[in-house]
């Protein structure tokens, strides 16, 4: 990625408009010019929750991305969220990643909503497949690794790929995105997947008619809360944005309460006041972030 992190994909039936380097690290081989941003393009002020599943339905991939109104510096903040993130739903508390199992649509929405006291306007889940097709609509991506990964291959068998520059189509791009290799901690996961999104998103179509077709080719297996053609606009600013370099990302604060293969945790007690600065617009209550 060319910007570090730190600083900063059916029918889709997708978004309203009313609106890391880790262990791994990859960076972007595209070097074309970047295109000029539509005056069109109206999609500020909205949050998106957009997860990527793995082969078993688990939302590794988790990211709030929210576009600035314009001012001054308008921009698109990614907010990489912990799967294992504990959110309301129904009686019991249950992790933001096993959230999408819910029969309720909204459920990762709602929860995360509540858990952070902070305005989700849409949500859209893709399984593994799904983020595959959207890689290969872009016709893959360029990847350097500074070492070897090992990736899942068929049923039993395995893959090692790299180091160096790797051209990933788009199975390879979602096993490695949501891939759980030992020894690595959630929040090197976490920067990996956003690492893949940016490069992702970074070349998806500049015209409107092209990233129709992109978004309507991935079929059933990508759902979102709003139509289409409302998503179209906010992802040719996001797109516009990563590429002029106009981004913010950052990691959500939490306390770890259980270790493990599906760890559980809640918002720090810094959470808030960065949730606040992030998205001061999108606070549910008047008194969020205000501490002492």
């Amino acid at each position: 990625m060319n910007v570090p992190l730190r600083v900063f994909g059916v029918a889709v039936a997708a978004l309203l408009v009313v609106m890391g380097f880790g262990a791994v690290a990859i960076s972007r081989g595209d070097t074309s010019p970047a295109p000029q941003p539509s005056p069109t393009v109206s999609a500020s002020g909205q949050l998106l929750l957009l997860q990527v599943l793995d082969g078993e339905g688990y939302a590794v991939g988790n990211a709030v991305i929210g576009i600035a109104p314009p001012a001054a510096s308008p921009e698109t903040v990614f907010l990489e969220v912990p799967a294992s993130l504990l959110v309301p739903a129904g009686e019991d508390p249950v992790t933001l990643g096993a959230a999408p199992q819910s029969a309720d649509t909204r459920a990762a929405i709602d929860g995360l909503a509540l858990a952070l006291d902070l305005r989700i306007d849409a949500g859209i889940t893709m399984d593994r497949l799904a983020f595959a097709g959207l890689v290969d609509g872009v016709d893959g991506i360029w990847v350097k690794l500074s070492r070897p990964v090992i990736l899942p291959d068929g049923d039993d068998g395995v893959r090692i790929i790299g180091p160096g520059w790797v051209k990933m189509d788009g199975i390879m791009a979602a096993d490695y995105a949501v891939v759980r290799i030992p020894g690595e901690g959630e929040a090197v996961r976490m920067d990996r997947f956003a690492d893949v999104l940016d490069l992702v998103m970074s070349q998806l179509p500049s015209e409107p008619e092209r990233m129709r077709q992109v978004l309507t080719s991935l079929g059933s297996l990508a759902k979102s809360t709003v139509p289409t053609e409302d998503l179209i606009p906010f992802l040719l600013q996001v797109r516009s944005d990563i590429r002029y370099q106009r981004t913010l990302v950052e990691r959500l604060p939490v306390d770890v309460i259980r270790d493990g293969v599906r760890p559980a945790s809640v918002p720090s007690i810094e959470a808030q006041p960065l949730l606040k600065e992030l998205f001061p617009d999108a606070r549910l209550s008047a008194t969020a972030g205000v501490t002492g």
